[in-house]
Formats: C-alpha cells, structure tokens, sequence
C-alpha cells in the first residue's frame, strides 16, 4: 500500500543528473524519474543506468524502456552491485538509487559503502527499503520467526535492521521516515566515505 507513491516522491523530487539504479529488477521506477528537458541541461534527470544482477529482470526491464517517451535516456547492464567501481570510477554518479534491494543483497553493508564511493561527494543516495520493525513487537516476531522461510523461497530477508546497516555503512541520513508499522523505509542519504578512502569494493534484487 502507498508504495508507487513512495517511489514517486522519492525519485521525483530527489534524483537529478547522471543517476545510477542497482537492483534495478523489471523497472518498477521507470516511470518515477522528472527528466531535464534537454539532456545535460539541469533542472532535472539527464540519464539513468539501471543494473541487477539478474538479467532475465533486466530483460523485462529493456521491453519497458522501449516503449518509455525518454527510453534514449536509459542503459541497461548486468552488474554485481557490490563491485560497482569495477565498471565506474568513484564519483560517477549525481544520484545512486536502490529500492528493495538491501533485503537480497548478500553484504548490504558492503553495497552501501560501494554505493557511496562512485557517488559524487554532494549528491545523493535514494533508498526505499524493507526490515526490521523496532515499533511493531509482535510484528517484529512475525518477521523473525518467517524470515527464514521467506529468504528461501523469494531470496528476501525482510528482517534486517536497517537502522544498524546505515550505520554501519557510514552513510550520512537526511532523511528517514518509516510506515507499515516501521518496517517500510524513505531514506535520502549523502555519502560519508570519501573517495579513496581504502575501502575494498572487491567482494544484488
């Protein structure tokens, strides 16, 4: 419930430039980013990288981006979003956007610090995701006690603290709001590792 709205106030409103999108799935947010009128203009999306993992998602992601107005703003690869600077260089990127994908990835931990490395150090990184409810006990023991099932039957591990990940990946929040009880996410974040810094990126929705 409420989550197309979610994906439209989040990438509307906050992705802008050259941005990249891991976990890119079958491209539920084609239709969310406000293009610039004139590629490389401003004022808006200039061009978006979808990657995943997967690319039988890719594959039904390129059929939307076919039939999308702006489809020459888009490109489309197969990419371990946790080794990202094997196919960019740090700073790359005005935006980084996942949504989803924190609760597949096997190291999220190890994604957002590769995240924000090819992020430019004043752009943003954009993050609608699922965990851990820390207001909901018994929703809390629901999710504990079916967490392993659903991992291995949807490859989704819906229990994890989101809270602890974002800290412990070193990005910068400005912003976090939580619905469903705590368990839906809305993050806009800033790098807080700089470029550089040592962290190996060598090591997915």
């Amino acid at each position: 419930m409420f989550l197309p709205l979610f994906r439209k106030c989040l990438l509307y409103f906050h992705a802008k430039g050259k941005v990249l999108e891991v976990g890119a799935g079958t491209g539920r947010n084609l239709n969310y980013y406000s293009f610039s009128s004139n590629k490389n203009r401003g004022g808006g999306v200039d061009e978006v990288i979808l990657t995943d993992i997967s690319e039988e998602m890719l594959r039904q992601a390129r059929e939307k981006v076919k039939q999308h107005k702006n489809k020459d703003r888009f490109k489309l690869f197969v990419a371990d979003a946790k080794e990202m600077t094997m196919y960019y260089p740090e700073d790359s990127f005005d935006t980084v956007v996942d949504t989803f994908g924190l609760c597949s990835f096997d190291d999220p931990v190890q994604v957002l610090k590769e995240l924000q490395r090819i992020c430019k150090p004043g752009g943003k990184i954009l993050l609608l995701e699922h965990g851990r409810s820390k207001s909901c006990g018994p929703l809390t023991n629901y999710l504990d006690k079916t967490a392993e099932r659903h991992a291995k039957n949807w490859g989704c591990v819906y229990n994890r603290d989101l809270d602890s990940i974002l800290k412990e990946s070193g990005v910068i929040v400005e912003t976090l709001h939580t619905w469903h009880f705590g368990t839906t996410y809305y993050v806009v974040c800033r790098p807080g590792i700089a470029a550089g810094s040592g962290c190996s990126g060598s090591g997915d929705l």
